[in-house]
């Protein structure tokens, strides 16, 4: 199947390591993406706020696209982004007037419109665990994470109709397909402020600082996202986190497209893994090894 792939804003300005890795992990699994054309901003939380009108035809803008150049899925890396495309579809399917309102605004039918899906959702439901499995180069079962869901991949359960909604498994069950430990832990769908960080920041740092003592808690040494602004959040505000708890600390927060993009053997470039806050790159150095002999370790890599 043909995917037709929707970036969104953040994966082209501040994630776009996540852009980066994605891309290069559905190559190397040769599923076959494609740009949606004439894509626009998802609306996110701008466009509901000024009309429910205008906050419904953003996002389905692009799924109609989308169904015009005869794709049957739409996959969005961001997981808002997701929730956005549900929700529009959601709501056209109850309220006809609404579909016929939003069908004249875009000049296009929003009928048997293709399905919106976040990777999780193509990975860990379309048999691909064996073909993950056998593109491992590396060994990561030295590496031991906190998969971090957010707020969005899986609620609220009637729109995303993903996962288990308070404890979530796509993430983990991917991650332990590359030898990763995942370990349990409370805060998986914990709120990070989102949006908040632009008006108060404060919000957020207090949510994240929660996170982080999770995480650190249970012995982390990484935390594993799948939403642009949940690792901005957490990358970024992590000198403010250790002023609130009193001593300084180094937590890698990384995609999970990252993660097993390394796995595969991808470079670090490839993968954005030099554009973070916080380096992941040491305790990849010293948790991570080449499965074969001859592989190259990310030391050659990096020189």
């Amino acid at each position: 199947m043909k995917y037709g792939y929707y970036p969104g804003c953040s994966l082209e300005g501040i994630s776009v390591e996540y852009n980066h890795s994605m891309r290069s992990l559905f190559d190397a699994l040769d599923v076959t993406i494609e740009d949606l054309p004439d894509w626009i901003c998802c609306g996110t939380l701008a466009a509901p706020s000024i009309s429910r009108l205008l906050g419904v035809a953003t996002p389905l803008w692009n799924v109609a696209k989308a169904k015009q150049e005869g794709f049957e899925q739409v996959v969005a890396p961001c997981s808002a982004c997701v929730y956005h495309f549900k929700n529009a579809e959601k709501q056209v399917n109850q309220d006809s007037k609404l579909m016929s309102d939003v069908e004249s605004v875009l000049e296009l039918p929003l009928n048997d419109l293709p399905r919106t899906v976040h990777p999780l959702e193509i990975l860990i439901n379309d048999g691909f665990e064996e073909r993950i499995k056998f593109s491992v180069q590396r060994d990561l079962s030295n590496l031991k994470v906190v998969c971090y869901y957010g707020c969005h991949i899986s609620r609220p359960a009637e729109v995303m109709r993903f996962d288990d909604p308070e404890d979530p498994q796509s993430m983990d069950r991917l991650l332990n397909w590359v030898g990763v430990q995942t370990l349990d832990w409370a805060s998986k769908v914990d709120c990070c402020g989102a949006h908040f960080s632009l008006i108060k920041p404060d919000i957020v740092v207090d949510l994240c600082t929660k996170l982080v003592e999770a995480a650190l808690e249970v012995g982390a040494d990484a935390i594993v996202v799948a939403c642009p602004m949940c690792h901005a959040n957490l990358d970024t505000r992590q000198e403010e986190i250790a002023e609130r708890l009193g001593h300084p600390f180094k937590l890698p927060v990384l995609y999970f497209s990252q993660v097993l993009g390394y796995a595969f053997g991808l470079e670090p470039n490839t993968l954005g893994l030099r554009k973070h806050i916080v380096d992941p790159l040491p305790l990849m150095l010293e948790k991570c090894q080449p499965v074969g002999a001859n592989y190259p370790s990310l030391q050659e890599m990096s020189a």
